[in-house]
C-alpha cells in the first residue's frame, strides 16, 4: 500500500505544479487534484486487500498517472494525455475505494 499512497503523492505534486503555472492551469487540474486529495484520505482510513484485482489495477493506474505527471511538468504539451491518465486512475482508485472497509 506503500508504494500506492506514494505514487499518488507523486502525481498530487506534480499536478499542484502544473496548477500554479499560468500555461498549464485549468479548472479541469484542480478537479483532478480535488478527488484525488479525497481519495488520498479515504485511503488512509480503508483496511486494502493488496493482492486483490482492483488494488493492483488501482496501484497500476496511479502509477502511470504519477509518471505522466510528472512528465507534463516538464512539458506541459501533454497535459491532455496527463488528464486522461489521472482520470483513469481515479476511477479505479473509486472503484478500489468501494470496495473496503473503513477502519475509522
Amino acid at each position: 500500500m506503500e508504494s500506492l499512497i506514494q505514487d499518488l503523492q507523486k502525481t498530487i505534486l506534480a499536478l499542484e505544479t502544473l496548477s500554479e503555472t499560468s500555461v498549464t492551469a485549468s479548472d479541469q487540474i484542480d478537479e483532478l487534484l480535488d478527488q484525488l486529495f479525497q481519495q488520498k484520505i479515504d485511503l488512509m482510513n480503508a483496511s486494502l486487500n493488496v493482492s486483490s484485482g482492483p488494488y493492483q489495477q488501482a496501484a497500476l493506474a496511479i502509477s502511470q498517472a504519477a509518471v505522466k505527471a510528472g512528465r507534463a511538468v516538464k512539458d506541459p504539451g501533454s497535459i491532455d494525455e496527463t488528464a486522461v491518465a489521472v482520470a483513469d486512475a481515479i476511477s479505479k482508485l473509486a472503484r478500489l475505494l468501494d470496495n473496503v472497509v473503513p477502519t475509522a
